[in-house]
C-alpha cells in the first residue's frame, strides 16, 4: 500500500492519470473503479451512471459519470472491451464510491480486450507508484493555491 498525506492507493492495483484503478483479476476478466483521490477530489458522491453489460468500452473513450455536490466528471476507460457487469449497488447507494472505494465501489467488471497486456502497460503501477502520486498531490496543492 502506498500512503501519501492521507490518500491510501493499493500498490497491486494499476492507474489511469484519471484516478481509475484497475485490477486484472483471476478469471481474466478486469475490475476498473475510482482509486481515493479521486473520491476525495469529487466529494460525497450522488449520483453514478454506468454502461450496461454487453456495451462496449475503448481505451480514452467516455463511458459514464459520477455526480457529486461539486461537479459532473466524466469517465474514460482505462482499458478496451466490453462490459460484464456495473456494480449494481452503486444505483441505490452511490456513497460507495467514497466509503470504499477498493471493494465495495468498483464501477465495472470488464471482458478485456486481446491488447489489455499492452494498455495496463502504459497505466501508472509499481514501482512508479509513490512517486506519480507525490506529483499529483503536488499538482492538487498548486490547484488549491491559485483558487
Amino acid at each position: 500500500m502506498v500512503e501519501i498525506e492521507g490518500y491510501n492507493l493499493p500498490d497491486d492495483l494499476h492507474y489511469s492519470d484519471r484516478h481509475l484503478w484497475v485490477k486484472k483479476e483471476a478469471d481474466g476478466m478486469v475490475r476498473l473503479g475510482f482509486d481515493e483521490m479521486a473520491q476525495k477530489l469529487i466529494g460525497k458522491v450522488m449520483f453514478v451512471r454506468l454502461p450496461k453489460p454487453e456495451a462496449q468500452v475503448a481505451l480514452g473513450k467516455d463511458f459514464g459519470t459520477v455526480e457529486s455536490m461539486k461537479w459532473v466528471e466524466r469517465l474514460k476507460s482505462p482499458i478496451t472491451g466490453v462490459v460484464k457487469e456495473a456494480n449494481p449497488q452503486l444505483r441505490t447507494t452511490p456513497g460507495l464510491l467514497n466509503k470504499d472505494p477498493y471493494v465495495a465501489g468498483w464501477m465495472l467488471k470488464i471482458q478485456p480486450s486481446a491488447n489489455l497486456d499492452e494498455e495496463m502497460s502504459k497505466l501508472i503501477h509499481q514501482p512508479g507508484l509513490e512517486d506519480w502520486l507525490k506529483k499529483e498531490i503536488e499538482e492538487k496543492a498548486k490547484k488549491t493555491k491559485k483558487a
